[in-house]
């Protein structure tokens, strides 16, 4: 069996980082959800032993599965049929053994079934959706649109949503429209965006509403 993090030690090398030890202490705010949450690390050996064994789960599915189903997931794409689309078979084998190997919410806040790791590990894990399969590596990246959820939105909001990525229930998205639409990515801080809609600029941007 393929194993895409096993056979990667420059991956695996970035967990004996000197700086992880920091980062580590900072994201578990000093280990505080050990013993409210029965996979919660009680100190940083615990913490790196988790995100090698995860990294390990998510290394083997890469190679046994999303490598495998990345050819005809490009033949088949997906289908946009009645306003809704469909990922291709092959994508939602993908989603499917993710999902069910508890890996999505990877960086989000235990208190919605997150791993809580932090950015390195989450990264790592992009880097082995890449290597198996490029176009899934943006459907297993945009989770991270889930931390602006974890961040900024009110606790209702937090409660509805988060819990739900874990599932395989939803999924994180960036929404693109155009400027001439009134969206431009760097006026993402105001709350109004005054640009005409006679601009002949066509360039991409994220919409925050």
């Amino acid at each position: 069996m393929a194993n895409f993090y096993k056979d990667n030690q420059d991956l695996k090398f970035q967990l004996s980082h000197p700086m992880m030890k920091r980062i580590v202490e900072l994201k578990e705010n000093n280990f505080a959800d050990y013993g409210k949450y029965d996979y919660a690390p009680k100190d940083f050996a615990d913490t790196i032993d988790s995100y090698d064994r995860v990294m390990d789960i998510i290394g083997q599915i890469c190679g046994d599965i999303l490598a495998a189903n990345a050819e005809q997931v490009d033949i088949d794409g997906p289908v946009c049929k009645d306003g809704r689309v469909t990922y291709a078979e092959g994508t939602k084998k993908n989603q499917e053994a993710l999902t069910q190997a508890g890996v999505y919410g990877i960086a989000l806040p235990r208190k919605y079934n997150g791993l809580n790791f932090s950015m390195v590990p989450y990264v790592i894990a992009a880097e082995l959706t890449a290597r198996a399969d490029a176009g899934y590596a943006n459907i297993w990246g945009l989770q991270d649109c889930a931390e602006t959820i974890a961040e900024f939105a009110s606790e209702e909001i937090k409660a509805e949503f988060l819990p739900r990525i874990n599932k395989g229930e939803t999924c994180s998205m960036e929404v693109l429209t155009f400027r001439q639409l009134c969206s431009r990515l760097p006026g993402t801080r105001e709350s109004r965006c005054g640009c005409s809609t006679a601009s002949r600029d066509l360039s991409p941007t994220v919409t925050l509403t």
